[in-house]
C-alpha cells in the first residue's frame, strides 16, 4: 500500500498528509476572523454582483407566480380574492404594515437614554452618605446565638 500524497510536517514538527491538514482546517478559524464552515455556507454571498442576481430572480419569480395565477381557479367566498394576484398583494400589504408598525411601537416601548441613571455615579434613589455595611455582615434571626 503506497500513500500518494507527499508526507510534510505541522508547525509543531509531526508528520501529516494532506488529508489530515484540510480536516485540521475544516474546525480552525482563520486569520480573518471566519470560520471555515461559514465560508462554505455563506461564502457565495460574497461574490460580485450577488444582490442584483437575487434582486432580479426573486423578481422573476414573482413575475412567473402571478402569471401562474391566471390559469389557477379558485372558489373563494369574497369575489375579490379571485383577482389576480390578490395574494401576492395583499401578503406584501400586511408585510409592509408590520414592518411600519415597529417604528411607532418602538417609540412606545423605548426607554429613554439615562433611565437607569448616570453611568458616572451613584444611584438617584441611594443616600451617598450612608455608611455601608460591612460586608462581612449578615443579618441576625430569631434564635441566633
Amino acid at each position: 500500500m503506497s500513500n500518494d500524497t507527499p508526507e510534510t510536517r505541522d508547525k509543531s514538527g509531526r508528520f501529516l498528509s494532506r488529508a489530515a491538514e484540510k480536516a485540521h482546517d475544516l474546525h480552525t478559524v482563520s486569520d480573518e476572523g471566519v470560520h471555515p464552515m461559514a465560508k462554505i455556507l455563506f461564502g457565495w454571498t460574497e461574490a460580485k454582483n450577488i444582490g442584483a442576481i437575487m434582486f432580479w430572480g426573486l423578481g422573476i419569480l414573482g413575475a412567473f407566480l402571478i402569471v401562474l395565477d391566471v390559469f389557477v381557479h379558485r372558489h373563494d367566498y369574497f369575489t375579490f380574492a379571485n383577482s389576480t394576484g390578490f395574494y401576492g398583494l395583499y401578503g406584501f400589504a400586511c408585510f409592509a404594515f408590520v414592518v411600519l408598525m415597529g417604528w411607532p411601537l418602538g417609540n412606545l416601548l423605548r426607554r429613554s437614554e439615562n433611565y437607569y441613571g448616570d453611568a458616572g455615579g451613584p444611584p438617584a434613589d441611594v443616600d451617598p452618605d450612608r455608611p455601608m455595611p460591612p460586608e462581612n455582615a449578615h443579618p441576625t434571626y430569631e434564635g441566633d446565638d
